[in-house]
């Protein structure tokens, strides 16, 4: 239920993509037919889906949803997408509001600290399950 461009038009209100300009901003777009965003998201996914991204929505959250993933892939992949999805809405209201627009890669340095952050306030090396989590993250990422 986000307030994307196609939603805010059958309110009266058009307007495009602010990464692109792409005329029809739509959930699918953003999340990553963009351009600017299936970018951002080559380059935070890595190799954790075990196959070249997707630009199209409904194909990555079906492999997402559908595709067997090693336990701590899966975790990783959970996490990426959840901060990945979160930054490109931040990003998208910081250019609507008139905030400095940032590059994709500074986004991507955003999104890495943000996971690194999240794994290291588990205390993964505590448990016997996750003690390998950063491990297998910066292994995705070389």
């Amino acid at each position: 239920r986000l307030s994307t461009g196609d939603r805010m038009r059958s309110w009266g209100q058009g307007q495009g993509c602010l990464f692109c300009g792409e005329p029809n901003e739509t959930r699918d777009h953003l999340f990553f037919a963009c351009p600017y965003t299936f970018t951002l998201w080559i380059e935070v996914v890595g190799t954790l889906l075990g196959r070249p991204p997707d630009p199209d929505w409904g194909s990555t959250l079906e492999h997402l949803t559908t595709h067997s993933f090693g336990y701590l892939g899966y975790i990783l992949l959970r996490l990426v997408f959840q901060a990945t999805i979160y930054m490109v809405w931040r990003e998208r209201n910081d250019r609507r509001h008139l905030k400095k627009p940032r590059q994709h890669h500074q986004l991507a340095k955003i999104i890495d600290k943000t996971v690194r952050n999240r794994l290291l306030a588990t205390r993964y090396w505590e448990k016997q399950r996750l003690r390998d989590l950063m491990q297998e993250w910066y292994k995705t990422h070389t």
